[in-house]
């Protein structure tokens, strides 16, 4: 019998799917004579194919409902949400009578400013060049002689933020002395804090290496000595003044090997104290998200600092705004303020220096106490997809972040996942609106509104809100993956699909025919590039990976494929 004869009439699916009896061990699923015997069983479900190429089911006995074994009632609880988005710049948007009232009264002032900009960063550069002179040492301290010269290119630095409007800055408390407090912690807002710490403290940094490709803050942070480095003259304009260690935030060998560099230069007394940002990106000030193991494993004391920077009009902190807007507006600022507060020192216990992530919590609590801020646990993972978001043409809100450090604990979701989600989930929501409906949901696999449908998208509304939020489809999606259920609804959608071929193999171009007539819609096409032309053939490994990345493709194929059993 064709596929197309296949079309024509009901598929009889047998109820008792879900028994497990008779296994073949081949493929770690029931085998085929299994199916062949019960296959004249009374009690079955019906699923009509519709003219129009959709799927509906209607059960032949009230209390017969073929999903009715795959509950899933053992999925984990989705993970707590703050209200909180750490990464919106409340002011990023320019416009406003006050805005262009102080953009023409202050066009002027940017144009003096720019100038002494780049008289400041010219003299930098012939400070740095000069301390630097014949010296080649990648791993060594700064000799005392040279560290004297760059106070010009701290000046200049110090000149810079002048510039910026930054007048005077107000401070609290005082920094301790190295010997006490080797490494210094801070929240991230903007990419003044760390000119602002090179002028005041001269300390070691850890930097994204990524920093190094951004046309401004790339040339802050290679002020600051990316040892082994080679710029052009553009870039070199601020060129190297202390020793940065740089660290690729994607790779965990690079991780890894920050780490022990801090703690290498943490315990020799001729480096500069140590000054790391935990929080790993910046964020809006508004909260204190999850941190960085890398300045606690050592173990060493900690001096916690927090950096306001108080605003009515304009919010300077670097979110979700672009460095070609954010600066040209902080220069027609007449005056920006800023604040630094110096906490005291915080000694680790004897149980945190062996668990470094209680000895980040308890100074996480002491900074986040200090700004008056809830703790969060986004990390850079969900300024990725807020970044993405807006790329997609989605909104910038917390809807697109998952707060990855929780996820990853409770779901060990990478921040690569998470992207790839993000992207099926703007592919579903076609309204972008961040909610995806029962329609969208149903549309997009080609399902009807029908008990079936209903309890596909019951998976995934784990709120019953009746829509589904991004947050639920990642949870959903990452929990149906791995759940004992989904894994064996598996074996027997490929069973039957392939229990009458001797080379146990899915035929894919009968599979593209069904899909291409039963899931109607644009979705139909995506179902059948992304599945169906990966190869021809596909075995039951790769059958169960890629429904394991894509599991919301397990509802329209447990109804196509479970077909080509009556061919």
């Amino acid at each position: 019998m064709g596929a197309i004869d296949v079309l024509s009439r009901p598929l009889l699916l047998d109820d008792r799917l879900h028994d497990h009896d008779s296994v073949n061990p081949s493929l770690g699923c029931p085998s085929s004579s299994r199916f062949e015997e019960e296959g004249n069983s009374t009690d079955m479900c019906v699923v009509d194919v519709q003219d129009s190429g959709r799927s509906a089911v209607s059960s032949a006995n009230s209390k017969v409902k073929w999903w009715s074994a795959w509950e899933f009632k053992d999925l984990p609880p989705l993970p707590a949400s703050s209200p909180v988005d750490p990464f919106r710049n409340s002011s990023y948007k320019f416009g406003g009578a006050w805005e262009v009232f102080k953009a023409v009264l202050c066009s002027p002032l940017l144009v003096v400013r720019v100038i002494l900009i780049g008289v400041f960063l010219f003299l930098g550069f012939l400070c740095t060049k000069l301390a630097l002179w014949r010296w080649e040492s990648d791993h060594k301290a700064m000799p005392r002689w040279r560290r004297d010269i760059m106070w010009g290119t701290r000046v200049c630095a110090r000149g810079i933020l002048f510039c910026f409007g930054f007048h005077w800055i107000q401070r609290i408390g005082r920094p301790a002395p190295r010997e006490v407090a080797p490494i210094l912690v801070s929240n991230h807002v903007s990419f003044i804090d760390p000119m602002f710490y090179f002028f005041e403290l001269f300390p070691t940094i850890v930097s994204s290496s990524s920093h190094n490709d951004r046309l401004f803050v790339g040339t802050i942070i290679r002020s600051m000595q990316v040892l082994g480095a080679t710029f052009d003259l553009i870039n070199e304009i601020t060129v190297w003044c202390v020793q940065v260690i740089p660290v690729d935030r994607l790779s965990p060998a690079s991780r890894k090997s920050a780490i022990a560099e801090i703690k290498r230069r943490a315990m020799c007394s001729d480096f500069p104290r140590l000054l790391l940002f935990p929080e790993a990106t910046t964020t809006n000030g508004k909260a204190l998200i999850s941190f960085k193991p890398g300045a606690f494993v050592p173990g060493f004391p900690i001096q916690p600092v927090v950096v306001r920077y108080p605003h009515v009009h304009f919010d300077l902190s670097w979110g979700n705004i672009s460095l070609k807007s954010l600066i040209p507006r902080m220069l027609l600022q007449f005056h920006n303020f800023m604040q630094v507060h110096y906490l005291p020192v915080i000694y680790p216990s004897s149980h945190e220096k062996s668990h470094p992530a209680d000895y980040a919590q308890r100074v996480r609590y002491a900074m986040a106490r200090s700004l008056n801020v809830p703790e969060t646990e986004h990390s850079y993972g969900d300024l990725l997809l807020s970044a993405r978001s807006l790329s997609l043409k989605m909104p910038f809100s917390t809807s697109f972040t998952l707060e990855m450090r929780k996820m990853d604990t409770q779901l060990q979701l990478t921040d690569a996942d998470a992207l790839y989600y993000l992207e099926k989930f703007s592919i579903m929501n076609s309204s972008r609106s961040g909610q995806l409906t029962r329609f969208e949901f149903l549309q997009s696999l080609g399902l009807t509104h029908s008990p079936f449908g209903e309890q596909a998208f019951a998976m995934f509304d784990r709120k019953k809100h009746e829509f589904v939020t991004f947050q639920e489809f990642v949870a959903a999606s990452v929990s149906l993956s791995r759940n004992a259920s989904f894994l064996k609804l598996l074996d027997l959608t490929f069973c039957h699909a392939v229990h009458k071929n001797s080379n146990e193999m899915l035929l894919m171009d009968k599979v593209a025919t069904l899909l291409e007539r039963n899931c109607a819609g644009s979705t139909s096409k995506v179902l059948v590039d992304q599945f169906c032309k990966q190869t021809d053939r596909m075995d039951h490994a790769t059958f169960c990976l890629y429904l394991k990345r894509n599991p919301e493709l397990i509802f329209p194929l447990s109804l196509v494929i479970l077909s080509l059993n009556e061919e």
